[in-house]
């Protein structure tokens, strides 16, 4: 039946049977609730007084207003139909029924008309009120199937259309696509298998897709950054179920997750030891300096996964550190687990404080995360780049020895070897204080990590990209052809945490990282992946290269130097460092007198690479 038909009807009724209500109940209200007579010739009236008030409301066309959405014109109307109605009936009882009808009193009419005013007024809302919040609701829920098409139609394929068709989920599976010709044109439980994928983007505009799922657990990462490149994400949504071993564990539906652009890297995550790891941390008194950054507050929250007898978390910036304890806080009372950790404030620069950190505590390891990192800004400030990353490093590895740390770990970067700017050149001179101080103690092993750019860190391009799409562009890239070596942050505070464990004292830690990725490809997958069209939606704009920036980053200072560890994914390099405590003591303080000095601490630090380099 008609929608529209059954709602003129059903308001239609209930106007009528609340009209003849109101009529015979104004009276008790004007004769203050006495009983009155009801003659013939009133249920006649009545009967009169309801038709023209329902003949009124047909004239002003109420039965045709839409409620679903509330209107002052409306109402309006509503009101200038009852006074109008009320107005005609008063004539006509005026006029002939006024000796007749004694019950229906002047003042009864009035209780009358009130009260239908009220009616209606109510009524109409109520209409208006379901419509919003109920009837709108319950037709979005049956118009919300999004057309869906599933890419890979093997297990995991078979399995999405199984748990994922019903209504409540929200899809509706029109089609699978996948490669294999012998699946291709087939049907799975009546849905159909197109093909092959390089033609997905003509089979989602074929079958008017919304929503993609590419069910594809077993496959690579290199195959999954395949099909993600091919789709044209400014036509639909596009989501993917994780590996099988999560799959397992989770529901489906909780499970699908949105395309990121850590998929588009086109290389796996590492695999970590993980009962190597317990071992190594399980018991143990952890120190994480920097412990609020990025890096710094991800190690803490993967340390505490191996059941540390007591976490220090050391950082001079204090609203970072206060929200990554926020976090902890909440995240281990819903799981119902103690867990023993301390915030503290302070500088790796005050010696005095590192005392009293050190002596309280006696960290048996530490992760040093603790440093200025950004290139352009250190390129204009190198006595602070001298001040916290070469002279943090010493104090902290200086404290490590005297209370004798079991290991401490230096988080460094691509940007150390062969440096041309002054944050790269510091960190490399880090590196030189961790060989020495390990070449030198007799109580803890010192080693380092080099890595690429963090996807996602503090100051790193994805959230600069993102916020310049999200205000319209441009985006900015400063090369065309500028690549750098990428990892997730997880996956490189996990690596840390691994060289930890693996140190045996004076190691760099290189993780096999894959192919560099082109920072304008980069840019232009996270273009397509919130929706937008290069060149149409959004433009690239390439500004030139910073003072200190390189244009490709390496990672090994010889390849011939470094070897696997027990983790495939992990190099090691090791190499004698020449430099004696007395040496280095020489150097800062040389660093320090020349840190204000423009263009001074990258050609002394280059000259001291120079002569490491000649001293091997």
């Amino acid at each position: 039946m008609n929608k529209k038909l059954v709602y003129k009807c059903g308001m239609f009724i209930a106007d009528l049977v609340a009209l003849i209500c109101i009529y015979f109940i104004a009276p008790l209200f004007a004769n203050n609730m006495h009983t009155y007579e009801l003659t013939n010739v009133y249920l006649y009236s009545i009967l009169g007084f309801v038709g023209i008030q329902i003949l009124v409301s047909v004239l002003f066309n109420n039965y045709s207003l839409l409620w679903m959405y509330r209107s002052y014109k409306n109402y309006l109307r509503i009101l200038s139909s009852v006074v109008t109605a009320n107005l005609v009936i008063f004539i006509i009882w005026a006029g002939l029924y006024f000796n007749d009808v004694a019950t229906l009193t002047f003042s009864a009419m009035l209780i009358a008309m009130l009260i239908e005013i009220l009616y209606v007024f109510a009524s109409r809302t109520a209409v208006s009120i379901y419509f919003s919040y109920f009837y709108k609701k319950h037709e979005k829920r049956k118009m919300s199937l999004r057309r869906t098409l599933i890419v890979g139609a093997g297990s995991a394929g078979a399995m999405i259309l199984n748990e994922l068709s019903g209504k409540e989920f929200g899809y509706k599976i029109v089609g699978f696509v996948d490669d294999s010709n012998d699946k291709v044109g087939a049907l799975i439980n009546g849905v159909k298998v197109y093909g092959p994928i390089n033609s997905i983007n003509n089979i989602i505009a074929k079958l008017d897709i919304e929503e993609v799922i590419i069910a594809m657990p077993s496959a690579g990462k290199a195959k999954i950054q395949e099909v993600c490149n091919l789709i044209n994400y400014k036509d639909v949504n596009v989501q993917m179920i994780p590996d099988k071993a999560t799959l397992l564990k989770s529901d489906l539906n909780a499970s699908l997750r949105k395309v990121e652009i850590s998929d588009l890297l086109g290389r796996g995550q590492i695999e970590l030891d993980t009962s190597g790891l317990s071992k190594f941390i399980s018991g143990k008194t952890v120190l994480v300096t920097g412990g609020g950054g990025s890096i710094g507050s991800e190690i803490c929250r993967q340390v505490l996964n191996y059941n540390p007898k007591h976490l220090v978390i050391f950082d001079i910036y204090e609203n970072t550190m206060y929200e990554l304890q926020m976090e902890l806080n909440m995240k281990y009372k819903d799981l119902n687990k103690e867990i023993n950790y301390t915030c503290l404030v302070g500088s790796v620069r005050d010696q005095k404080r590192l005392e009293e950190v050190f002596s309280t505590y006696k960290p048996d390891i530490i992760f040093h995360a603790a440093a200025h990192k950004h290139v352009p800004l250190m390129e204009v400030s190198p006595a602070e780049a001298v001040k916290n990353n070469v002279k943090g490093t010493y104090n902290v590895a200086m404290m490590a020895d005297k209370y004798h740390a079991e290991k401490m770990v230096l988080i460094s970067t691509d940007k150390a070897v062969n440096p041309t700017n002054v944050m790269g050149a510091t960190k490399r001179f880090c590196e030189m204080v961790m060989e020495t101080w390990n070449e030198t103690s007799e109580h803890t092993k010192y080693s380092m990590v080099r890595f690429g750019n963090v996807l996602g860190s503090h100051g790193s391009v994805i959230p600069l990209f993102k916020s310049q799409i999200e205000h319209g562009g441009p985006v900015t890239v400063t090369h065309p052809e500028i690549n750098r070596f990428f990892m997730t942050i997880p996956e490189a505070c996990g690596l840390v945490i691994q060289s930890g464990a693996f140190a045996d004292g004076g190691e760099k830690f290189i993780l096999d990282m894959g192919e560099p990725v082109k920072i304008v490809d980069l840019a232009k997958n996270m273009i397509k992946l919130s929706g937008l069209e290069l060149g149409k939606d959004i433009n690239i704009e390439f500004t030139g290269l910073r003072p200190g920036e390189k244009l490709y980053e390496e990672l090994l200072l010889k390849t011939a130097n470094a070897s696997k560890t027990a983790n495939e994914k992990i190099f090691v390099e090791k190499v004698v460092h020449p430099f004696t405590l007395s040496e280095l003591d020489e150097i800062i303080l040389k660093l320090t007198s020349i840190a204000h000095e423009n263009g001074k601490v990258l050609e002394y630090l280059q000259e001291l690479e120079q002569v490491k380099a000649q001293n091997k």
